[in-house]
């Protein structure tokens, strides 16, 4: 029962291969560029976003050299993304800021070769507002609770149940949940009154560069310990039937390290049971959501998420502030009753 969204596949390798080789060399230089400094995930979108845009040049705009192709092109262009692709607001500004960062590539690298080209993107494109394409799962105490019942104790799934317990209890993204390894978790380290548990160790979090951001994850202690160590004992057994030797929390039945194509094939199982969409993200979004509605000020949320701003703090509180206690209202309180 995933989130859905309409997916239109244009590229296939037969188009790939009608590129204009002046265009294929530019995509090869620029994603060269691109692979020295920044992550591995950006650079797949990159090559995602080109291979679209080259081919949709290729068919319908006579595969010009993308220096030559015009402001009124790539107005086409986007109002293909919009009405055959059906891109939302998100996709269509990646790609529109995929366009421009290649654009700035030809400006800052080729300018000698190209000395009259300008990004066009920027001010020819505008952003397109951002909307919400698809529904947001918003989990609730009771789902969670029966969802941890069914896992652990109706079909004795508890290595799921462990992860579960680490996803809502440290807010991290599925990537980084198959990076926890055993030896991050000690009891006695622990931050914030003794609450949350400190690793002992950076994991690599989302970053713009190729190493990402290495940062100590911070885990609801209560939450996550007493799974994780239930789930210790099995794991070894797994471990020592199948000969494997690694410290990663979570293993596949042949004992080498689980992955995210693990966690999505678990997650299956838990929207039938839940009867709703469930995606890695619903677990950042409810960590941040529950701390929000017992209390924890903004500042303390954004520390433990690690983020370096409030800007992300309001993408994932998904509270209604009808639903929160405002303490301030003794205040209106006390002077109505004057």
């Amino acid at each position: 029962m995933a989130r859905h969204t309409f997916r239109k596949v244009i590229v296939t390798p037969e188009l790939l291969e009608q590129i204009n080789p002046k265009n294929k060399k530019l995509i090869e230089q620029f994603l060269r560029e691109k692979d020295t400094r920044s992550s591995d995930t950006t650079v797949e979108g990159y090559t995602s976003d080109l291979n679209i845009f080259f081919t949709w040049n290729t068919l319908f705009n006579e595969n010009k050299f993308f220096v030559d192709i015009t402001k009124l092109e790539f107005s086409d262009y986007f109002y293909y993304c919009t009405k055959t692709l059906q891109y939302g607001s998100a996709r269509f500004n990646r790609m529109r800021s995929c366009l421009s960062v290649l654009s700035q590539f030809i400006e800052k690298y080729m300018d000698s070769d190209y000395p009259q080209f300008k990004n066009v993107i920027l001010k020819s494109i505008s952003t397109m507002p951002k909307v919400e394409r698809r529904e947001k799962t918003i989990l609730s105490d009771e789902q969670i609770d029966d969802l941890f019942h069914y896992l652990d104790v109706e079909i004795g799934h508890l290595q799921e149940a462990t992860l579960l317990a680490l996803a809502i209890a440290s807010g991290s993204r599925v990537s980084e949940l198959f990076r926890f390894q055993c030896n991050m978790i000690d009891e006695k380290s622990v931050q914030f009154n003794g609450l949350f548990l400190e690793t002992t160790s950076k994991i690599k979090t989302k970053g713009r560069t190729k190493q990402g951001d290495m940062k100590n994850k911070y885990i609801i202690k209560d939450i996550f310990i007493p799974y994780y160590y239930r789930w210790l004992p099995i794991r070894k057994e797994i471990m020592e039937k199948n000969g494997k030797e690694h410290d990663f929390i979570f293993v596949k039945a042949d004992g080498s390290p689980a992955n995210v194509a693990t966690f999505r094939s678990w997650i299956v199982k838990w929207e039938k049971r839940l009867g709703v969409p469930v995606y890695p993200h619903a677990m950042r979004h409810r960590i941040v959501t529950y701390l929000t509605r017992i209390g924890l000020p903004e500042n303390l949320i954004v520390e433990l998420m690690g983020w370096k701003s409030g800007a992300m703090y309001k993408v994932y509180n998904d509270n209604e502030a009808k639903n929160l206690e405002w303490k301030e209202l003794d205040k209106l309180k006390l002077a109505l009753s004057n």
